[in-house]
């Protein structure tokens, strides 16, 4: 199905056009998304069309980082975020969190509270006051992002949340996420452990202890930043598995694929196999959300020098990967 719909439709923007995730997310009652949107994309109108025409759920990149939301203690600044949550309700398309808390992107302020009992009544302002605007907006929080080392089995990273209310500090927020808003569904995004059997245990013992303790989360996120070659097959199905056993979602939060470039963009054939491949093996093993880290190689970010990782290229023509992914959402 996915060679011959790549075949089959050439790669036109007409073709987009007719041919959208959107209209097949709808049909399989799924979630396909666009994170990684920074509001002031949107002062291209085209930019504006494509995300509304082929996606039905948005996230913003870092507009909800703590540093950005809320620079001086107890001032918050929603412009930002008003105007993607805005953009959402005028394109009927939900709202993700990303994310509330993460190792990075605090502001000086906040990382002067030394004491735990005045970190956790920052964290539940600010949760409150964040989750409380957008209850029935947003639907679901990445609560945290990134909690173990980049390739695991070193345990939880000891950033300043940990520093400060120690090692038990997941349970925590969480639980101040659920109190600020009960109805939300509450993810723990991470990186890499589609790749890393070891960090890949190390999430899922995190998790099973989390659950065994009566923590509020609702899922697991993945964000699937491939580098060169997808996970290996059934690996994600084994993911679903696990945490379906524990009465859990997964969800695939950030995918990008970064090959190095090729003579007459002959990567982008393998490109459009792995995204294929990748989001087939997610709705076959059962996940119900899967979101992009953006959508246009206008705007992307890239650690693999002169990778193309999205499905869009910089004039927002549809590539061989947008045709892969639809034919991966047609096939089921």
């Amino acid at each position: 199905m996915l060679t011959v719909a790549a075949a089959v439709f050439a790669p036109t923007a007409a073709n987009a056009a007719v041919l959208t995730l959107r209209s097949q997310a709808a049909r399989l009652g799924i979630i396909v998304g666009s994170g990684a949107i920074n509001p002031d994309y949107l002062d291209d109108p085209k930019f504006g069309q494509v995300l509304a025409q082929q996606f039905n759920s948005l996230s913003p990149e870092n507009e909800l980082k703590w540093e950005s939301v809320e620079p001086q203690r107890g001032v918050f600044d929603f412009t930002k975020l008003d105007r993607l949550v805005d953009f959402a309700k005028q394109n009927r398309m939900t709202v993700k969190g990303h994310g509330l808390i993460s190792g990075c992107c605090n502001p000086a302020w906040l990382e002067q509270i030394q004491t735990p009992e005045e970190l956790r009544a920052a964290l539940t302002v600010h949760f409150k006051t964040i989750m409380g605007r957008y209850a029935g907006k947003v639907d679901r929080w990445d609560v945290a992002t990134e909690v173990l080392s980049t390739f695991g089995g070193t345990g939880l990273n000891a950033n300043y949340f940990y520093r400060v209310l120690g090692p038990d500090y997941l349970a925590e927020v969480f639980r101040i996420a659920h109190a600020a808003n009960p109805k939300a569904k509450l993810f723990l995004n991470e990186s890499l452990v589609e790749f890393y059997p070891a960090k890949r245990q190390e999430l899922y013992d995190l998790v099973t202890d989390l659950v065994r303790r009566g923590v509020p989360i609702t899922g697991v996120g993945l964000e699937t930043h491939i580098t060169f070659s997808a996970p290996e097959p059934g690996v994600i199905t084994g993911i679903v598995n696990s945490y379906k056993s524990l009465g859990l979602q997964v969800a695939i939060t950030e995918m990008d694929v970064h090959l190095s470039p090729l003579p007459d963009n002959a990567e982008f054939t393998a490109q459009a196999k792995i995204y294929g491949d990748v989001v087939n093996e997610a709705l076959t093993a059962g996940i119900r959300d899967i979101n992009f880290w953006g959508f246009t190689d206008k705007h992307a970010y890239t650690w693999v020098p002169g990778a193309k990782p999205l499905m869009f290229d910089e004039q927002y023509r549809p590539k061989p990967a947008f045709f892969a992914t639809w034919g991966a959402l047609v096939s089921h």
